[in-house]
């Protein structure tokens, strides 16, 4: 019993393979959060058309580490090293802490322009099958098949290779990045639907000028509940908005942590919190003094946050390949004289452009399923025995001591008898 209610588990492996699959949600970002032509408008003051409505308008309104602390830390503002672009950068953030999430998206990347092609099992899509959202530190990202289990038939793939994936052509648009954006390429993040994407922690980097072939091989994870020791839930069906993912729930979690010791939250997670509460200050020294220790007492300590594993996690083993995109030959093709202008264009295009295939390279599945060590029947089983053991050998003791009551009983008897004839022959005439 002291066994069975550690609630121990083992681990099996599967490979199953299947005659299709569901093809996942497939998240791009471009590693620049702004475009360029909108930094001035991150000015406080700034009132121009194009920045009030932007360039199409918007309706919207693990611990995770900031992008802050890569160049503006506790130590370094004590200390008074800062990073060499701190002035700028520390500049850009607060401005862009004080931004509406609405606008920011106006500034970012657009779809219409990011996306140049779009084609799914050779079939062309358009843009309406992306689903926008904000990402504090790339801008404007858009996943592709957003809701699979909606349309699952659509989306059901059953061959391998390219004839039966996902290809994309972007534009990357290097002219708009910001000098506070040192990588120029694009965030591929492949994931389940019933999970958020995240970028900053996963995900492949696309670079311009290459054609960049992701090949898949999915992977499931199945855990269980509590009182197992993972106590794992499933968060699609939480309606707190907190609870959608782990990493969401975390990452509140972390701000509650921020909010109860600083008054403030950190800057760049802003967008996953409901309320609206105070932003700390950046090129505040006490604001960013409590915002790492609160970190690193974290970090150290661990946290009270009830933010288990999903019950069921779907994974893509990623394996990429680039080629050199597009070839001259191909670029240049049905041009007899190509002149230096020409070699320019394939140049630039190169610089600015990306194309990208997803697909399964098998349909084999690897499946990791936690089971109870001990079913409740088993455990029956093992008291019926142990019992039946215990009280076998009761029932033989018993046996033996009715067995010597018996043959007691009856020496007894006979000694009474015995002694009652003697005296009574004595006694007779």
């Amino acid at each position: 019993m002291d066994l069975y209610f550690t609630y121990p588990i083992k681990v099996t492996l599967a490979i199953e393979q299947q005659s299709s699959v569901n093809f996942p949600s497939v998240t791009i970002c471009n590693m620049n959060r702004i475009r360029k032509a909108y930094e001035e408008c991150l000015t406080p003051g700034v009132e121009s058309f194009k920045c009030s409505l932007g360039e199409y308008g918007s309706k919207d309104g693990t611990l995770r580490l900031p992008e802050r602390r890569i160049f503006l830390s506790c130590n370094s503002q004590i200390s008074g090293n800062e990073h060499k672009r701190a002035d700028y950068i520390t500049e850009f953030f607060e401005k862009y802490s004080q931004i509406r999430i609405g606008k920011l998206k106006s500034y970012g990347h657009q779809l219409q322009y990011f996306i140049q092609g779009c084609s799914f099992k050779g079939k062309r899509y358009n843009e309406w099958q992306f689903k926008k959202f904000f990402n504090s530190r790339y801008g404007n990202c858009f996943t592709f098949n957003p809701y699979p289990k909606i349309r699952s038939k659509e989306f059901n793939v059953k061959t391998t290779g390219r004839n039966g994936g996902l290809e994309l052509v972007l534009d990357i648009e290097p002219q708009q990045y910001l000098p506070i954006t040192h990588t120029v390429g694009v965030k591929v993040v492949i994931h389940d639907s019933g999970e958020d994407p995240n970028p900053e922690e996963t995900g492949i980097a696309v670079m311009p000028g290459y054609e960049t072939d992701i090949m898949l091989h999915q992977t499931v994870i199945r855990r269980l509940p509590k009182p197992f020791k993972d106590g794992c839930i499933f968060y699609e069906d939480c309606n707190d908005t907190s609870r959608i993912s782990q990493t969401v729930c975390m990452q509140v979690c972390l701000q509650e942590y921020n909010i109860a010791k600083c008054g403030c939250i950190e800057p760049e997670f802003r967008d996953i919190m409901q309320a609206n509460p105070r932003l700390c200050d950046i090129r505040n020294s006490s604001d960013i003094c409590c915002l790492d220790s609160v970190l690193n007492h974290l970090a150290t300590h661990g946290t009270n946050c009830n933010c288990p594993l999903p019950c069921v996690t779907t994974a893509f083993t990623e394996h990429s390949t680039m080629a050199t995109w597009p070839s001259s030959a191909s670029f240049f093709e049905g041009k007899s004289n190509v002149s230096n202008e020409d070699w320019i264009s394939l140049k630039d295009y190169r610089a600015s452009h990306a194309k990208v295939n997803i697909y399964f390279s098998t349909f084999e599945k690897t499946v990791y399923e936690q089971k109870p060590s001990f079913h409740e029947s088993e455990v029956y089983s093992h008291l019926g025995g142990e019992f039946g053991l215990w009280l076998g050998l009761s029932i033989v003791a018993l046996f033996e001591f009715v067995e010597f009551l018996l043959i007691f009983v009856n020496c007894v008897a006979i000694i009474c008898k015995t002694i009652f004839k003697h005296f009574t022959n004595k006694n007779s005439p």
